[in-house]
């Protein structure tokens, strides 16, 4: 089976005012485990500014959108070439970010992608030891490096690599089930509790969180009670 690897670099994280200023999409064989055909693609953004917090994260210049970035529907459609032979698309924490930018981009040339999602934040199966779910750790946590964080296709490969230590059939039924977010009740006295249980603080509401897939809620267990809700 081919599925696609695809993280995006953008002004910002707003998916109303920012924009895609790099594609990175990876066709990576299940099978062998491996990376078949690969594209990275600079978007030129014409005279919009990059922020400085940007050009520090990502590496990426004014200048080299300006000298080597194309048009994005050309980014695009060179994607949807790669996801024609694909079943699944791929993205670290997907539905939340690269996907809603993805189909914005997608309605503003009237094109589709009807392939489904799976979201390697929450759809792998990750070892009991394995606390992080920042991409970068979770390379270290399996034993190797992304030399360059913050670039799409570094990413994309970064992605793939640790999801290939995982098997695929798992990773694919723990993306069709609903992701929930669990609200654990205890006391101020109990929090550590809810923190040994791999929830974290959620500042703004006040409350232990934890978001996990459904059919994973369903075999745990945790010393306190707790509240659910789908996200």
């Amino acid at each position: 089976m081919y599925v696609l690897g695809l993280d995006l670099e953008t002004t910002g994280l707003s998916h109303e005012r920012d924009q895609i200023i790099e594609l990175g999409a990876v066709v990576w064989d299940t099978r062998a485990n491996k990376p078949v055909s690969m594209m990275n693609r600079l978007i030129n953004i014409g005279p919009r500014q990059l922020e400085e917090e940007i050009i520090e994260l990502t590496g990426i210049e004014q200048k080299h959108l300006r000298e080597f970035g194309i048009s994005e529907l050309t980014a695009i459609n060179e994607m949807l070439e790669l996801a024609e032979r694909c079943e699944y698309i791929v993205a670290h924490n997907g539905p939340q970010f690269d996907k809603i930018f993805i189909e914005r981009a997608l309605a503003r040339y009237e094109l589709e992608m009807d392939i489904p999602w799976i979201d390697t934040l929450h759809d792998v199966p990750y070892r009991d030891d394995v606390k992080t779910r920042k991409l970068t750790y979770l390379a270290t946590e399996h034993k190797f490096l992304n030399p360059f964080s913050h670039r799409a296709i570094f990413d994309v490969l970064t992605m793939m690599e640790v999801v290939s230590k995982y098997d695929w059939n798992e990773v694919i039924e723990l993306s069709k089930s609903p992701t929930v977010r669990v609200q654990a009740i205890v006391s101020y006295d109990e929090r550590s509790k809810a923190k040994d249980a791999g929830f974290r603080w959620d500042a703004p509401n006040k409350v232990w969180i934890k978001d996990m897939k459904q059919v994973q809620l369903e075999s745990s267990t945790f010393p306190f009670l707790y509240e659910t809700s789908l996200l």
